[in-house]
Parts: structure tokens; sequence; C-alpha cells
């Protein structure tokens, strides 16, 4: 994957399609964050929302790595998990899209 050469409109869609993703996750975790939040009641909910928030960080650190080097399994997690529809990946190069769901269908 070292060697893909990214043009500069495909580097434009991949930042786009990348920030896209990682904002809405974000914004899940916090939603999620602020529902568990008021749901809280026991001192021992806060240590439960600070684990679940250090697992949220850790998942997200490993999944978002925006290295030319890796944005092809960075992708193929992303629509694996439908946090990013396959028609969005239109303005990428044949071969990169058809490496992007190959990774995803594993």
């Amino acid at each position: 994957m070292h060697d893909l050469k990214w043009s500069s409109a495909e580097k434009a869609l991949s930042r786009r399609l990348f920030e896209q993703a990682l904002n809405a996750e974000l914004a899940e975790t916090l939603a999620d964050l602020k529902a568990k939040a008021a749901a809280a009641s026991e001192p021992d909910d806060m240590w439960a929302i600070h684990d679940l928030l250090g697992a949220r960080r850790r998942d997200i650190d490993r999944k978002y790595d925006y290295r030319y080097s890796q944005l092809i399994f960075v992708f193929g997690v992303l629509l694996r998990e439908s946090r990013i529809p396959e028609s969005q990946l239109s303005g990428l190069s044949q071969d990169k899209q058809e490496m992007i769901k190959r990774f995803a269908s594993l």
C-alpha cells in the first residue's frame, strides 16, 4: 500500500471522507457520554463512563490514521462499519476502490 499514488482530487476526497466519518463517530460518542452521564446515579457509574471513554478513545485512535499508506485499510474498516457509503468512494481510482472493498469484506 506504500506505493499507491494519490492524486490531488483523491487526497481532497479522502480528507473529506475521513473527517466526516471521524466527526460522526465523535458526535456519537459525545451523545452516548451525555446519555450515560445523565443516567448516572451511583459513584460506580462514573468509573464505568470513564472506562467506556477510554475504550472508545483507544478504538478511535487506532481506527483513524490519516497516512496515505493506511487509508485503504482505514476506509475498508469504515466501509465495513457502514460509516462511509460505498458510493462516496467513486472519486477514487478503480484499483483503490477495489482494494477498499476487498479489505471491507474480510
